[in-house]
């Protein structure tokens, strides 16, 4: 094997030098140079077009033979199970309503309110309400009664309301000036029987008319041989004529006064029409109001022109607003011993608001905060005014001339969610008065700011402060018909603060705190008739 090797690698040795000294010896040797030139050799050319065989092709003919044969399905039927939307019941509501409580100076206050249950046809409800107390001195207790009951019948197209109350208002006229009267010279008691039937359609399309007529009656009577019958036929009627809508109110009242056998009769036949147009940027309503009024003395008629226009500047945000009013307010036993239930024996005369200019804006900031400011000026006729005359019973005197006021109103409300409320609402009375000296009893300045704070559904908070202006208070001279004969009581300033807690127990049941005049001021509401002083009021509240 070994020799193998040796004798390829010696051949290999002799190829190589052999190559080499070949080399050397063709670069010694002739060189040859010749020009060359080179050439193609013509092509061979096949002088045959192709001319290919063209395929054929047979088309298969198929036929189909479908066999009649019926093969018996049985179906199989399953059954589907109804979606559930949950329950189409109504929840349940709790119709009644139970207040109880009692505070100091001996008050008791019970307030009840039965419903009947949900129903398409029928809604039928009784109201009691009972609250007194004895006061902190002689004479200035009181006590409230009241018991209402109503009932509804709804029809597919139609409401029909009726409704009766009884009410019973026993005070005392406390404010004497000196010495300890009698208690039965004092003592007044009012009993109130009102009666309510009324008729509503339920079509909310105002191409249709609609309508809502109410017939009312009622009778006021107090301990001094005072009585009054009421009865009052009125109606509302709206329906859109050209897209136009057009509304009417109209009604006749009939009054008749009793004062110790005598009596006193007053009519009136009230017509008042409007008219409503604009679009998404502005309002404008035109009509008038219209009032035929007669009683043994007189008869009259009433005519008032009625403009208000408005302008969106910024829609939900800032409307401007202006226009021109008047109307006749018929004063009656009711409406002033309402405002003031210790004038015994009140006397009637109309007060005639003959023309009022009215200019305000209002809107909203954030959807939270809600504003409303007007300012107005009225020129009034029988202005109605409250003094006291020498054995301590409150009067009306009326200023029969023109007296000219000036109201500057701001009403501003702050609500976030359900959880907190705050709302202010001020007012500004400017009087330039005609035949009296003073606007007696009126103020000046009127304020009022209530809050409510809800603490998760369990505490509810109420507070309110109210602030009254000073007033011009005034004693009527004895046996003088002269109305200037008033001796002037200046009646200072006052400031009213209101706290309240609510405690929600469950759905059902809430304990309540309430207490009142926390600054204990004794102030004046009329010529010597101060308030209570702080007075505090614990219940609880029940539904079921």
């Amino acid at each position: 094997m070994k020799n193998s090797k040796l004798y390829i690698f010696i051949l290999l040795n002799l190829l190589v030098l052999k190559a080499y000294t070949q080399q050397d010896t063709l670069r010694d040797g002739l060189d040859v140079r010749v020009k060359y030139i080179p050439t193609l050799s013509e092509s061979i050319k096949i002088p045959v077009n192709p001319n290919p065989e063209q395929p054929k092709s047979s088309k298969p003919n198929f036929n189909y033979a479908v066999p009649d044969l019926n093969t018996a399905i049985n179906p199989t039927i399953y059954t589907i199970k109804p979606i559930s939307l949950g329950t189409m019941l109504l929840p349940k509501l709790k119709n009644n309503y139970m207040r109880l409580g009692f505070g100091n100076y001996l008050t008791p206050l019970a307030e009840i309110y039965y419903n009947s249950v949900r129903n398409k046809t029928w809604n039928n409800g009784v109201f009691f309400k009972h609250l007194s107390s004895s006061g902190d001195r002689d004479f200035n207790n009181f006590s409230n009664n009241t018991l209402a009951v109503h009932s509804k019948r709804f029809f597919d197209k139609s409401v029909l309301n009726v409704s009766a109350l009884y009410h019973r208002n026993a005070i005392y006229n406390y404010g004497y000036n000196s010495g300890k009267p009698k208690e039965d010279t004092l003592k007044n008691v009012y009993h109130l029987f009102d009666l309510n039937l009324g008729l509503e359609n339920l079509k909310s399309d105002s191409i249709n008319l609609n309508y809502k007529v109410d017939v009312n009656y009622y009778n006021l009577s107090n301990s001094y041989d005072l009585s009054e019958h009421n009865f009052k036929l009125g109606g509302s009627f709206r329906k859109k004529i050209n897209d136009i809508p057009f509304q009417l109110y109209t009604a006749i009242n009939s009054i008749s006064n009793l004062s110790n056998g005598a009596s006193a009769q007053r009519s009136a036949f009230i017509f008042n029409p409007r008219v409503n147009l604009g679009d998404e940027s502005f309002y404008i309503k035109l009509g008038f109001n219209y009032t035929f009024f007669a009683d043994s003395l007189d008869t009259k008629n009433h005519f008032y022109p009625i403009a208000e226009a408005a302008y969106h500047v910024v829609p939900n945000k800032l409307t401007i607003l202006g226009g021109i009013t008047g109307n006749l307010n018929i004063n009656t036993m009711r409406s002033i011993t309402s405002e003031n239930p210790f004038v015994r024996i009140p006397t009637y005369s109309n007060t005639n608001n003959k023309f009022e200019m009215f200019v305000g804006v209002k809107g909203s900031f954030a959807n939270d905060f809600n504003y409303a400011l007007q300012a107005s000026i009225a020129n009034i006729e029988n202005l109605l005014f409250y003094v006291q005359d020498s054995s301590s019973r409150q009067r009306v005197i009326y200023d029969n001339g023109i007296v000219t006021l000036t109201t500057l109103s701001a009403d501003l409300s702050y609500q976030v969610g359900d959880k907190w409320r705050l709302g202010l609402l001020s007012k500004y009375y400017g009087y330039s008065m005609s035949e009296l000296k003073n606007p007696y009893s009126r103020p000046s300045v009127e304020t009022k700011l209530n809050t409510t704070y809800n603490i998760g559904d369990k505490f509810l908070l109420r507070g309110d402060i109210f602030y009254v202006g000073e007033r011009s208070g005034g004693i009527l001279s004895p046996n003088s018909g002269n109305k200037d004969a008033v001796t002037k009581i200046k009646l200072d300033p006052f400031v009213d603060l209101n706290l309240g807690i609510d405690y929600r127990y469950n759905k059902s049941i809430s304990v309540f705190i309430n207490l009142n005049n926390l600054a204990a001021a004794r102030y004046m509401r009329w010529t010597n008739h101060d308030v209570y002083g702080f007075n505090g009021m614990a219940g609880v509240t029940m539904i079921f």
